[in-house]
């Protein structure tokens, strides 16, 4: 049985607030790079020490030739994550992005006050897009253009729809589910349906898969959505509509972090379960998984009740 484990869980033990025995025959802990990333936005590697005591393994999304998610993950053989980690530094160190245009464009869309930052997005991806191609002589002038027309595009968007982006409360008012009405819907078994009913006369033509980001109508080349970018995307539509929403949504530099969790769900639905100590994570993980028939079982580990079912 493969246990995906959140951030905080390695937090917690290394805290000493609670212990988890290490991997064994009948269950094994796993974690991703995005913990890694968490690991390096916080700077403490006492984390990796967790890891390694509880003999982790890791698990990688599957890319095709071309760079791109088959739909596919691997549980990786167990590496010492002080070494993985470090090849993972080698590895980002040369193009940070976790602050680049998706996430001004983002904090933009949940109400950020950043008008003016948002628009250099075009600039921004010009630039992001050039220190990832370059040194490898990928940035041709067809890739160029492309790029070029892209970033023209973003920039008459950021001068255009997003400065007159409101508050968030403002606009799930827009959509019926302001002040909690959204997560009041927990309690149904299948939340995400039962919040489609809800929206749904606000969005005409456009199916329900369509607008919790599992089928998009622009898939960027893709024959078929990858079901771990839908998990993605349908978590940040959970925290804009208000269902279970993360704290400090308006604020870019906390956007890191939060996007983090819907990507901690989405590589838990390659494993049977995963484990988080974040009720927030915890509700949409369940919400996510139900409304896609995902198998994955989530935890909730609290101080006050251990280990349960969420």
């Amino acid at each position: 049985m493969y246990i995906y484990l959140d951030h905080n869980v390695a937090d917690d033990i290394s805290k000493g607030r609670y212990w988890l025995k290490p991997s064994d025959p009948d269950y094994t802990w796993v974690y991703s790079n995005e913990n890694l990333a968490e690991i390096r936005r916080s700077g403490q590697t006492r984390f990796l020490a967790v890891l390694k005591d509880l003999q982790t393994v890791e698990i990688a999304l599957v890319l095709d030739q071309h760079f791109r998610l088959t739909g596919e993950a691997r549980i990786l053989p167990y590496r010492d994550p002080f070494e993985v980690y470090d090849g993972y530094i080698d590895a980002v160190s040369e193009a940070p992005t976790e602050l680049g245009p998706n996430v001004t464009l983002l904090g933009r869309l949940f109400g950020a006050d950043n008008q003016e930052r948002v628009l250099t997005v075009g600039d921004d991806l010009i630039e992001q897009i050039k220190i990832l191609l370059e040194p490898f002589d990928l940035y041709s002038d067809a890739t160029r253009k492309e790029v070029e027309a892209v970033a023209a595009d973003l920039t008459e968007f950021a001068s255009g729809a997003l400065q007159d982006v409101k508050e968030l409360e403002v606009n799930r008012e827009a959509f019926g589910c302001h002040k909690g009405r959204a997560t009041i819907l927990e309690e149904y078994d299948n939340p995400i349906e039962k919040l489609w009913k809800l929206i749904k006369g606000r969005i005409p033509n456009m199916s329900p898969d369509q607008f919790f980001g599992f089928d998009p109508i622009d898939k960027q080349g893709y024959r078929e959505w990858p079901v771990y970018l839908g998990i993605v995307g349908c978590h940040t539509i959970l925290n804009f509509l208000g269902y279970r929403p993360d704290k400090g949504l308006s604020k870019v530099e906390d956007l890191p972090g939060i996007l983090s969790d819907g990507a901690h769900i989405g590589h838990g639905a390659y494993c049977q379960a995963i484990m988080s100590a974040d009720k927030r994570l915890c509700a949409k993980a369940k919400a996510i998984y139900r409304y896609r028939n995902i198998g994955t079982r989530v935890f909730r580990w609290n101080h006050e009740n251990g280990l349960t079912s969420a």
